[in-house]
C-alpha cells in the first residue's frame, strides 16, 4: 500500500504547488477579487498538451482512435453498399438462370 500512499501524497503536494501558483498569479496581476482565482481555458489552447510527451501521446493515440474508427465506419458502410449490390445481382443472374431453364424445357417438351 506504500506507492498508493506515495502517489496520494504526490497529487496533494503538486495540487498544493498549483493553488500556491494561482494564488500569486491573481495578487500579481492586481486584480479586485484576489480572493477568488477564476481559470478560464482558451478553446483550442492546452499549455499541458504542448509540454507533457505523456499528455501528447495520449493525444495522439486519441486521434489515431478516432481515425480508425472513422476509417473503419466508412469501410463497413461501403462493404454494406456492395453486399446489397451484389446480393441484387446474385438475384437476377437467379431469374435469368431459372428463364433460361424453364425456355430450354419448354423447347424440349415441344420438340418431342
Amino acid at each position: 500500500m506504500k506507492p498508493i500512499y506515495t502517489m496520494i501524497f504526490a497529487a496533494a503536494a503538486l495540487a498544493a504547488a498549483g493553488a500556491a501558483q494561482a494564488q500569486t498569479a491573481a495578487s500579481a496581476d492586481g486584480d479586485a477579487n484576489t480572493g477568488q482565482v477564476m481559470m478560464v481555458p482558451i478553446p483550442g489552447t492546452n499549455p499541458a498538451a504542448q509540454s507533457d510527451p505523456l499528455v501528447q501521446k495520449r493525444q495522439a493515440d486519441a486521434d489515431a482512435k478516432a481515425q480508425y474508427k472513422a476509417r473503419k465506419k466508412a469501410a463497413n458502410t461501403e462493404m454494406k453498399v456492395e453486399k446489397a449490390e451484389a446480393k441484387a445481382d446474385m438475384k437476377q443472374q437467379k431469374v435469368d438462370a431459372k428463364d433460361k431453364r424453364d425456355k430450354a424445357m419448354s423447347n424440349d417438351a415441344a420438340s418431342q
